[in-house]
């Protein structure tokens, strides 16, 4: 089975960005193997210049779905996660880029005790033994671990964390939290700025709160309770024998994005997660 790679960056490339080197050399590439019709390949030399910004803007808009593109793509931005999964995704407008120079923090609608759309890049976890399709030992572990208290099925949890935080490498600073789940007055955070578009698409800065766990087995049994026993997820609930269906009923519930089910169950299979549920 071929293996599925995930292009993660550091930080924002484009306009307005923070334009690392080794960010941009990954977006070029990435670019150039998921180019739309009718643009030319990039030179990958590092260089964010107005050939990219331009590539980067026509990839959000045919790819991205995003009507008025801003030129810069973002860790944890929709765009992004659609150029790697080879799909368009329909863009909302209230939740799509975070602020220049900051770490991008996903924002849900729902209250504060369900999980952001998207947890904030930087901070690596520290990568322990992988089994051949990437995943590390101590995740298999924790997702495991999390079904067997929880009923959620491991390979939705394992999804999850690849998909949230391009597999552990995109968190808040310091929170072991890969699923963005939001702090509740008393409970141990970490605060991100983020931007946020208004109705009236004014960009406004705020500073969201994010739990802060102790270790990754702390995190995925968190989830694996949230998943199991807040009532937005009913369907998913009577879904555990059933990842394929459990995924889709997250849809519209965990995230607003259209295809978010659609994206979990493309992770399952080309990883071949389906061999760690229990």
């Amino acid at each position: 089975m071929t293996g599925f790679h995930y292009t993660a960056i550091t930080a924002s490339v484009g306009k307005g960005g923070m334009n690392h080197r080794r960010d941009v050399v990954a977006i070029q590439q990435l670019i150039n193997a998921h180019l739309p019709i009718g643009l030319s390949k990039l030179t990958v030399d590092g260089a964010c210049g107005p050939l990219t910004i331009n590539a980067i803007s026509e990839v959000e808009r045919k790819i991205g779905g995003i009507a008025a593109p801003d030129g810069r793509l973002d860790p944890g931005g929709r765009t992004l996660r659609a150029i790697n999964f080879g799909r368009k995704i329909l863009h909302h407008r209230h939740q799509e880029h975070s602020a220049p120079h900051q770490s991008v923090v996903r924002q849900n609608t729902h209250s504060a005790h369900l999980p952001a759309y998207r947890p904030s890049p930087r901070v690596l976890t520290s990568a322990g033994p992988s089994s051949a399709d990437g995943i590390r030992a101590d995740i298999v572990q924790a997702a495991q671990k999390a079904q067997a208290c929880w009923g959620v099925p491991a390979s939705i949890s394992i999804a999850q964390w690849v998909l949230e935080s391009g597999s552990g490498k995109h968190m808040p600073p310091g929170s072991n939290n890969p699923f963005g789940i939001k702090a509740a007055a008393g409970q141990a955070a970490v605060y991100v700025t983020t931007r946020e578009e208004t109705k009236d698409h004014r960009s406004i800065y705020i500073k969201a709160g994010f739990r802060k766990f102790a270790s990754m087995a702390e995190a995925f049994d968190e989830h694996g309770k949230l998943l199991a026993t807040h009532p937005a997820y009913s369907l998913a609930q009577s879904r555990t024998n059933d990842p394929d269906g459990y995924a889709d009923a997250l849809t519209h519930h965990y995230a607003t994005d259209s295809l978010y089910g659609t994206l979990l169950k493309s992770i399952m299979k080309k990883k071949d997660l389906y061999k760690y549920n229990r």
